[in-house]
């Protein structure tokens, strides 16, 4: 029961008289209004919950406490169990998501670790709250157990939301996260969560040659390669569970299959922070903490990309394709198209390294080298800033004055090298969404229902990794992007011949 001194009911009823919006939950009419002890709860429940909570930002989610949006909101905080940290001396300043991966990933044993991508995840379930020293030291001062706190004991005090992964910490200020128990458990929260172990699914694979020791397949298009953040079935790796299983003609190889519990070797956690090269990179965190969810994978095509993958089936395999593409003895053969004319013959060489701002993109690192860069930015950036090396030879096939049928050898396999490579050159992948333009995106999706980058990768060549023989694999074009391909090639031209490996 509240209880207010009787000059705050005067400043209610006036209030309530010159409201020209009245809340829905004013019932008494406007020409007179009387406020009634029920009328100062609600208001006071209504300033605690935009204040020391955040929980609700928007007006109309106020309108009735009956929502399904409000109460499922309420009920998935209530189920929560939360945590208190105080941020220390060395944690001032961090980001809030980027603490959050170390505090849920502390004494997990063998358990899968979270990545940032997923910390990051909760605080849009707004279940993530900062707090002043001074109420956490009424709830450490009330509350023996602080390890386990409850919804209710956190309402009670002031503590401001955090939505926001770039949310900066303070020294001394407390944080309120969920437990670790808690993110697993939750119904609510277990779609941002990794499974600890590959769903069989039984999906068209396009399959291009197979042996007891690697298969190779022309990946389709919306498939991604491994399960990750967003998408932890439906993937290449989720259908090769199944198919090796059940239906290989050559077997289901070591990684698969009930006999084979121990496949989780040292093979897979060399993987672990590698890109296609063999090379570090840490900055991939959705993906390369999770090295049992991608068994056999050596490289990666992105989401929207089609065309040769080939993927390990046994340790030994794993391990001689790794050494290979590592030591770019492998030879990547792609074709795009790309806007405008990038040129007969363009060597591009220019590093490639994650976005400051945006974690999802990648980008050409600036070159700190010359004088007037420096003078521009300031210092050579540190080692781990400036980028890894990325080498892209393009060729111009055909060019129909609008767009070009272009191919791409790389030297490299950067994440999103091909794409970023011909961004930075001014003639972007077609229907890229993330590195092109849109108004031609748009274009594509409304005249041919495209919305993925037009990028195949056509050609892959490769040392058998047991028997050493050189082994060449083409993949067909996906008829999408061969209808666009149509429409460039000039009138009279023979296809196969424009479209023959050179």
């Amino acid at each position: 029961m509240l209880c207010l001194p009787p000059i705050l009911y005067i400043v209610c009823i006036h209030i309530t008289a010159k409201s020209s919006h009245p809340s829905i939950h004013e019932t008494i009419p406007s020409k007179r209004k009387r406020t009634t002890s029920k009328d100062i709860k609600r208001k006071k429940l209504k300033e605690v919950l935009d204040k020391q909570k955040g929980i609700v930002d928007q007006k109309t989610q106020y309108e009735d406490d009956n929502s399904e949006q409000f109460l499922a909101q309420q009920a998935l905080l209530q189920s929560l169990e939360y945590e208190l940290h105080e941020v220390s001396p060395s944690e001032e300043g961090m980001r809030v998501d980027g603490l959050l991966v170390q505090l849920l990933n502390e004494n997990t044993g063998n358990d899968v670790g979270l990545s940032r991508s997923q910390c990051g995840s909760l605080l849009g379930s707004r279940c993530v709250f900062a707090m002043t020293q001074e109420s956490a030291a009424e709830i450490l001062k009330e509350y023996d157990d602080t390890t386990n706190l409850s919804y209710s004991q956190i309402l009670e005090k002031a503590a401001e939301v955090i939505d926001k992964k770039s949310y900066l910490l303070e020294q001394s200020s407390f944080l309120i996260y969920p437990s670790r128990q808690s993110v697993t458990s939750s119904a609510a929260l277990l779609s941002n969560v990794a499974p600890t172990e590959i769903i069989p699914q039984k999906l068209p694979l396009d399959i291009l040659y197979e042996d007891e020791c690697m298969i190779v397949l022309n990946k389709e298009a919306g498939m991604v390669v491994h399960p990750a953040a967003g998408n932890w079935d439906g993937t290449v790796v989720n259908a090769l569970s199944y198919y090796l299983m059940n239906e290989s003609p050559f077997g289901s190889g070591e990684f698969f299959g009930d006999d084979n519990d121990d496949r989780q070797d040292i093979s897979m956690n060399e993987l672990d922070e590698l890109d296609d090269d063999g090379d570090m990179n840490q900055n991939d965190a959705v993906t390369n903490s999770i090295s049992t969810l991608r068994p056999g994978i050596v490289h990666r095509l992105d989401k929207g990309t089609t065309g040769v993958l080939v993927v390990a089936k046994t340790r030994s395999a794993l391990a001689s394709l790794s050494e290979a593409f590592a030591q770019r003895r492998v030879k990547k053969q792609y074709l795009a198209v790309a806007i405008g004319n990038p040129g007969d013959d363009v060597r591009i060489n220019k590093p490639i390294g994650r976005h400051p701002q945006h974690r999802q993109k990648m980008r050409v690192v600036p070159d700190p080298s010359s004088s007037s860069q420096q003078r521009l930015t300031g210092p050579k950036a540190p080692a781990s800033k400036q980028g890894r090396v990325a080498l892209s030879h393009v060729r111009t096939i055909c060019h129909d004055g609008k767009l070009s049928l272009v191919q791409v050898q790389i030297a490299t396999g950067r994440t999103h090298q091909i794409r970023v490579h011909l961004q930075d050159h001014g003639t972007p992948i077609y229907g890229d969404d993330v590195y092109g333009l849109n108004d031609w995106n748009k274009a594509l999706s409304a005249r041919r229902g495209i919305t993925r980058p037009l990028l195949h990768a056509q050609r892959l060549e490769i040392e058998h990794p047991i028997t050493g023989e050189n082994m060449v694999f083409e993949a067909d074009i996906a008829d999408d992007m061969m209808d666009v391909i149509k429409a460039i090639v000039p009138h009279g031209k023979d296809l196969n011949t424009v479209l023959r490996v050179n």
